[in-house]
């Protein structure tokens, strides 16, 4: 137990963005709306509320989804908006999740993707999250409902006991000339394309490797593919790379896999194996960008020489299960 820790206190950080990315065009994802948000933000307080959660620091944002669970709830919850530079970016999440850290909650409960949970957990030392999923692809944060989410953030707050009841997951760390530049919670994928551009990386065509940390049996993206080819779940301490294209094989490996929803291509894989924790694969392509977690974020050239190292000490995630049978 963290006895200089808020338990009284959580944060909650919204990604206004997340579920309205290119992948409504280019394939069919549903469209996430800032109204579907608001409710889930106000079921969450009726939660957080009923197991006398005191104080919620929330990040603010353009269309103001926390507005009317601040309004309905104040007689109970005391909500504090952090101050932030600018709205709607990926600064306002990075300094919303430094400030709730500083202010030492007792939980951050994050709505948005992959993206989202990568880039508040880049930020955490040691301050849990609760990831649930508003995005698209996503297979780290969970699909939980508002209530069921507030219960699950406020009762932890009650047990006190971030050893027990959090669980250590595993992320994907990238360098550049052997610096470490950024990390992944789910996957990096090694694209084609010289730029960043739209950011949401969806053309396979483009794509020569993939490295993943997560892989489902009912997940969709490039983490469909790793489980099409080993068929099972990985262990704690393993990831897979997939190397992508045409082999001198006369029969190649192709499989079919969903890359986004409403969109199945025809894989044909070079090769593919399991690698275990601390051990950098350098990647193949001399120049290209780097994706993560479904999203463009690097480019590199031929003079920097990327890498990827699977690291089991990534952010601690809530085990609600275990949480809600408490």
């Amino acid at each position: 137990m963290d006895k200089n820790r808020d338990f009284s206190s959580v944060g909650i950080i919204v990604n206004p963005l997340s579920g309205k990315d290119i992948r409504r065009l280019v394939a069919s994802a549903s469209v996430v709306s800032t109204h579907m948000k608001s409710n889930e933000i106000l079921k969450l307080y009726a939660g957080l509320a009923a197991y006398n959660i005191k104080k919620v620091y929330v990040m603010p944002d353009y269309s103001d989804i926390s507005r009317r669970a601040r309004e309905q709830y104040s007689a109970k919850i005391e909500t504090i908006l952090i101050n932030t530079k600018i709205l709607d970016a990926e600064e306002t999440t990075i300094q919303a999740t430094k400030e709730m850290e500083a202010k030492k909650v007792g939980c951050i409960i994050v709505f948005g993707g992959d993206g989202t949970c990568r880039l508040v957990s880049k930020h955490l030392k040691e301050t849990p999250i609760l990831p649930v999923s508003t995005g698209t692809n996503n297979l780290f944060p969970l699909n939980l409902e508002g209530t069921v989410v507030g219960i699950a953030a406020a009762k932890f707050c009650l047990l006190k006991n971030i050893e027990k009841y959090s669980n250590r997951e595993k992320k994907l760390e990238i360098f550049k000339n052997n610096e470490l530049v950024d990390s992944s919670l789910v996957d990096v994928v090694i694209s084609k394309t010289p730029y960043i551009g739209s950011r949401a990386i969806w053309d396979i065509n483009n794509v020569d490797e993939i490295f993943i940390s997560k892989v489902s049996h009912e997940g969709i993206g490039f983490s469909s593919i790793g489980y099409s080819l080993i068929k099972k779940d990985l262990s704690f301490n393993r990831g897979v790379h997939i190397s992508l294209g045409q082999n001198d094989y006369s029969n190649p490996k192709k499989i079919m896999s969903a890359i986004a929803p409403g969109k199945i291509e025809e894989i044909e894989i070079l090769g593919w194996k399991e690698f275990s924790d601390n051990k950098k694969i350098s990647v193949k392509l001399s120049s290209g960008t780097v994706a993560l977690d479904g999203e463009r974020t690097i480019e590199f050239n031929p003079s920097q020489k990327i890498s990827v190292k699977l690291n089991i000490d990534g952010p601690y995630c809530l085990k609600v299960k275990e949480i809600l049978s408490a």
